[in-house]
């Protein structure tokens, strides 16, 4: 990728304070052209940890993009003026997330930060909130287990090509939650757990599994 300048909407959302939480941002190039989003949910924390925590991820996932000049644009009035040093930060569990924004924001050639009122932040609220959605059943779990069940056939080269693709997506989304794999014939079933994948289990990587296996071929449980 080769744009320079990155304009970036955040946000965190937490249930409760603290609760269930999540982060997303959305990246776009000078021109408003989305580049890269980015949603996780991150365990319970606060909502102002989220906030922090969602700047830090998207300032890392920019720089990694070769992005030297970003622009931040949050609905967090208090990070902001913090960021800004406008306010001081004062809570000790905000202060290290304070201290990691600094540093990101000292790798770049040209870094700001905003606030801007939650309507014209819609893209990132709803994808944070979609994120928290996801396993809303079975919150507060801060790690699940997404089961995927595949049939199989008789063509063994295309089973392998199509388990092949499959990992590969999952790949795609590194993170905390735990991938089994639930593969059934006529004659029977084999249930194998994945042990060396841990998925980020988001809105983009349920869409990616829902046009691979379909809605009925997933589902996810909390890790006990």
């Amino acid at each position: 990728m080769n744009t320079k300048k990155a304009i970036i909407y955040v946000d965190g959302a937490a249930r409760g304070n603290p609760g269930p939480a999540a982060i997303a941002a959305i990246i776009k190039d000078k021109q408003g052209k989305p580049i890269t989003s980015i949603s996780q949910r991150i365990g319970t924390t606060t909502n102002n940890q989220a906030e922090y925590k969602a700047i830090i991820a998207a300032l890392q996932k920019a720089i990694s993009l070769g992005v030297k000049e970003v622009e931040v644009k949050s609905d967090s009035e208090l990070v902001v003026k913090q960021i800004n040093g406008r306010y001081r930060v004062k809570k000790a569990h905000l202060k290290p997330l304070y201290q990691q924004v600094k540093q990101l924001q000292n790798s770049l050639e040209s870094f700001t930060i905003t606030h801007i009122p939650r309507r014209q932040n819609s893209e990132a609220d709803s994808l944070a909130n979609k994120t928290l959605n996801l396993v809303a059943s079975i919150v507060p779990a801060e790690s699940c287990r997404l089961l995927i069940k595949s049939t199989q056939t008789s063509d063994a080269d295309s089973d392998i090509a199509y388990l092949s693709k499959l990992i590969n997506i999952l790949k795609d989304f590194p993170g905390q939650d735990e991938v089994s794999l639930r593969i059934t014939s006529e004659e029977k079933g084999v249930h194998l757990k994945l042990p060396n994948i841990r998925i980020n289990y988001c809105p983009e990587l349920r869409q990616r599994l829902v046009q691979l296996v379909g809605k009925k071929g997933l589902r996810i449980e909390q890790v006990t």
